[in-house]
């Protein structure tokens, strides 16, 4: 009776669990180039039992990266020299400061005051060599299909181009790709692919979010279900139980 009684706790904690991944998932519609996270659909209960006792230990099983939906999300359009998206499958090379380098679909691109490349939310965006970006002052710039990066430098004469580095860009490799737990995508070791410039870009174009809003609605409806029925499955349980040691203090 007591597994019953754990299994239905872990059902009623991966409810919640799930609950709020597609609360995060709905907090996170308008970030550009955002992959919704996947459910908990691996965690489960274990148990360790000792011989000649009526001990039984229970703990959960859980893992703490986690799946998410890899499908693209819309282009938009708008016109901006700094907004980037990418055609199809694929990723940026990028690295937020304390952290090890990951990959990233967003390309609401930006130049900070070091004139680093980075995307709104700060994280430096890397070369193909795996380094920061550099970009100059410039007049204009330029971001073709493979990811080179071109200006026409400030007190230059017009029509001088000067290439300054090429965008990291990669398809995955192999490995398969997790969410780390700080929420970033990574290989299931913790590193990310090398830069293999498959991918290809179109500058003057965001990525949105490939959150689907009715999904995730609906989707917490039943897990706010899933819930309710396993509180009445421990219920159930309680019951079970009292009516088994009722039977054992009639009188013999």
């Amino acid at each position: 009776m007591d597994k019953l009684i754990y299994t239905a706790f872990q059902s009623i904690n991966n409810a919640l669990d799930n609950k709020a991944i597609r609360t995060q998932n709905m907090a996170s519609t308008n970030t550009p180039g955002f992959k919704a996270d996947m459910q908990v659909g691996g965690a489960g209960s274990g148990y360790l039992e000792q011989f000649d006792t009526l001990y039984t230990r229970a703990f959960p099983i859980v893992d703490s990266a986690s799946a998410f939906i890899s499908a693209p999300g819309q282009m938009r359009q708008t016109g901006q020299d700094l907004d980037i998206a990418i055609r199809g499958n694929g990723f940026f090379l990028a690295q937020k400061e304390g952290t090890t380098p990951f990959l990233t679909r967003r390309g609401d691109m930006q130049i900070n005051n070091q004139n680093i490349l980075t995307n709104a939310a700060s994280e430096v965006i890397l070369s193909d060599a795996g380094a920061p970006i550099e970009v100059p002052a410039h007049r204009k710039m330029t971001i073709s299909d493979n990811g080179n990066i071109s200006i026409e430098p400030i007190n230059s004469p017009p029509g001088t181009i000067v290439e300054v580095a090429t965008i990291g860009l990669t398809l995955g490799g192999e490995e398969p790709l997790v969410k780390s737990i700080d929420g970033r995508i990574r290989t299931k070791n913790g590193g990310i692919p090398a830069a293999d410039q498959q991918p290809r870009i179109t500058q003057g174009f965001i990525e949105e979010s490939n959150v689907n809003m009715i999904e995730e609605l609906v989707g917490s409806i039943e897990e706010q279900r899933r819930y309710e029925v396993n509180v009445k499955m421990i219920k159930s349980a309680e019951s079970i139980d009292q009516s088994g040691s009722s039977l054992l203090r009639m009188p013999s």
